[in-house]
Parts: structure tokens; sequence; C-alpha cells
């Protein structure tokens, strides 16, 4: 009686590994025909003296985000200035890089915007970067948004050199 239930299960064991086999090589198949239909679009970056598009992004649309300013200097990090950092149409401003650094609303860049799960938690992760340029020097934001909390840096330059940086999180 062991041997037949040994045999039987050997037999459903091969033939189970069969389809599997012929399934995967199907899947393979229809997979590598959607590939080759599929067309990707890459879009170009914009050269710096271009102004940039917004790009909208609805979950960051009229978002303000309380944070706390660091300058960072050679000699280390400065004391924390509260300050709130806004998006809204397309765009990313902080009162308080206007009045440190009289910076204009800069149009921002999405550059990853992902919804995964975490613990049976849904996160949202936003990576953004925006650039403000006048006559004296140009200035970049980078931004990262999980959820509800941001993290980022200002960097003000003057030709190829760092003039000011700020991190901020919130």
């Amino acid at each position: 009686m062991k041997r037949i239930n040994w045999l039987t299960s050997s037999v459903l064991m091969l033939s189970l590994c069969a389809f599997t086999n012929s399934f995967s090589q199907t899947t393979k198949k229809t997979d590598t025909k959607k590939e080759s239909t599929k067309k990707e679009t890459v879009k170009p970056e914009p050269k710096k003296s271009e102004p940039k598009k917004a790009d909208k992004s609805k979950f960051l649309e009229n978002r303000k985000f309380s944070v706390q300013f660091y300058e960072i200097k050679p000699t280390g990090r400065g004391k924390a200035v509260e300050s709130t950092v806004t998006t809204k149409t397309g765009k990313i401003e902080s009162q308080l890089m206007k009045d440190k650094l009289e910076l204009d609303d800069a149009n921002f860049s999405v550059l990853l915007d992902s919804t995964y799960m975490e613990d049976e938690t849904e996160m949202h992760l936003v990576k953004l970067e925006a650039y403000v340029e006048n006559k004296k020097d140009e200035t970049k934001w980078e931004a990262t948004i999980l959820n509800y909390d941001i993290d980022g840096t200002v960097v003000q330059k003057k030709g190829n050199v760092d003039k000011k940086k700020f991190e901020f999180s919130g």
C-alpha cells in the first residue's frame, strides 16, 4: 500500500512539473509578443537654460509640509529653523527660501511616483527636482516625499561653486 502511494505521488509530481514547464513556456512566448509591441518613450531632459514645464501629480497638489530647515556650512550643520514647503500647481516654494535666498517659486519635475505596500500599509513615494536660474546664480531643489513626510535639499550655486546649502525635513 505504501509503495502505491509513493508511486502515485511521484506520478502526480511529474505531471505537475510538466504542466508548470509548459505553462511557463507559453507565458514567456506571450510576454515576448507583448514586449515587441510596446513602444518606449523617453523624455529628453530639457537644458538648464530652458524653463521646465511643471509636472502635474495629484498627490502633490496643494500640499503644505511643516519642516525644519538646516543651513549646511563648512563648520557643520546650523540650527533648525521652522518653515513650510508648499507644492501647488506644479511648483514648489518655501517662505524661508524666499526670505534667505530671494528664491521664487520653482517648477518641479517628478522623477519617481510610486505606490507600494509595506506591512499591509499603502506607501506613496514621490521624488522631485526643480531648478531656478537668474542672472546671478542657479538653485536646485531635490525632495523625496513618503506619504506625509518630506526630506530634501536646496542648493544655491554661483558658477560651479556651492554658495549656500540647506537641508529640510518634516
